[in-house]
């Protein structure tokens, strides 16, 4: 019992690390926009994907196999974000430097709670073996 409340306060804690760094990420990405107009490239793109990977995630759940969904849904999405990416050729600049290093930074923080996550699993899988 001691355990699945410890696991339940650490997944706690993982959500709210990772809330408290999207805050700070849309903060700095608001200060990058207003000194630099318009959309990175790739962000149509981006915005593309997440949408297919949620039409996808909802086709996986209805036919009963959410990783094929979720494939589905990546090409659906790289659909999507490519129209917009033509849609929207003329609001699109080069990434600056400063986006990069916060691309870097999720890159980091998101591969660190994916290890943490993976270690509380095979904790607990191994502890209630």
């Amino acid at each position: 019992m001691n355990s699945w409340i410890l696991v339940v306060g650490l997944i706690i804690i993982m959500i709210l690390a990772a809330g408290i760094f999207a805050i700070i990420k849309a903060t700095k990405m608001a200060e990058i926009r207003k000194k630099h107009p318009g959309y990175p490239k790739g962000y149509w793109m981006n915005k593309g994907v997440g949408v297919g990977i949620a039409i996808g995630t909802g086709l996986g759940v209805a036919m009963k196999n959410i990783a094929i969904g979720v494939a589905i849904g990546v090409a659906i999405g790289a659909a999507i974000g490519t129209s917009w990416e033509k849609k929207h050729k003329d609001e699109i600049r080069p990434i600056t430097e400063e986006e990069a290093a916060l691309q870097r930074q999720t890159r980091l923080f998101t591969a660190g709670l994916l290890i943490v996550g993976i270690i509380v699993f095979l904790v607990v899988y191994f502890a209630t073996k």
